[in-house]
């Protein structure tokens, strides 16, 4: 489901448990996020919850905007300029079971988000990396709470080492290097399965826009399936291979016509 303006008029807006004026967008299925400015500035917390959303991006001035809930999305990747820039006073992140596995996401969210108290990235395949949670600690000083757990004095200590230290050294050139590597990529949508079904690895911006558009206009659960399969698997869907052959073929009678 598309996020409209007309949707964003109709969901649940309330006052949460804690006080705190809440926008509820939680399990509507909704791929990306746009048109949130008309939903205004008038909101202490964002419930994206349970969507389909693969990126974290293209929030408008938000700067009420405090506590983000973006649980069990398949998110890969965020747009920290995007953060930096247009949600400054962020202070609870929640990106529970999406699909972060880079720690160069972690340090790009700490460029971003100079006030993050609370930090979530449970079920992540990042919290899987070696130092993963001392790495975190000490790129993002502000944090008081990571993964639901209260960050300790002793481990804010043992980050600081490791920070300083040759193993801590190395752990940042590796993250620069992953830092450089997505940034070479429009979209990453993870490894192909063999070399005979991957039609592409790296979509370009009018395939990922394509892509989008395939999946607000899905028809059924079954077919938000067989896409977001395609996307993982780094294959273009078959809805799009097959106007790319027609395209091809297209082309190529015309090509032909001109020459006879």
């Amino acid at each position: 489901m598309r996020l409209t303006a007309e949707l964003l008029s109709q969901v649940e807006q309330r006052t949460n448990p804690v006080g705190d004026r809440e926008l509820v967008l939680r399990e509507l299925g909704i791929p990306m996020l746009e048109n949130l400015g008309a939903a205004r500035d008038e909101f202490d917390s964002y419930d994206l919850s349970n969507n389909r959303l693969f990126r974290l991006e293209n929030f408008p001035k938000l700067q009420r905007l405090a506590h983000l809930h973006c649980a069990g999305n398949l998110i890969e990747g965020i747009d920290g300029r995007n953060l930096k820039k247009n949600v400054p006073n962020l202070l609870t992140l929640n990106l529970s079971d999406n699909n972060i596995s880079s720690l160069a996401e972690v340090a790009s969210l700490a460029s971003a988000c100079e006030k993050l108290e609370s930090l979530s990235l449970v079920n992540n395949p990042v919290t899987r990396r070696q130092h993963y949670r001392l790495y975190t600690i000490h790129r993002i000083p502000t944090l008081k709470v990571l993964d639901f757990t209260k960050v300790r004095a002793s481990e804010r200590d043992r980050a600081e080492r490791l920070a300083s230290s040759a193993a801590g050294a190395a752990l940042e050139g590796d993250v620069q290097q992953e830092a450089k590597q997505t940034s070479t990529k429009t979209f990453d949508p993870g490894e192909a399965l063999d070399d005979a079904k991957a039609v592409i690895i790296s979509y370009t911006s009018e395939q990922k826009d394509q892509i989008r558009e395939l999946l607000a206009n899905a028809s059924s659960a079954k077919e938000l399936e067989e896409i977001e399969a395609a996307v993982r698997k780094g294959v273009l869907p078959e809805a799009l291979q097959a106007a790319d052959r027609k395209r091809k073929r297209d082309n190529g009678a015309n090509e032909g016509a001109e020459i006879s």
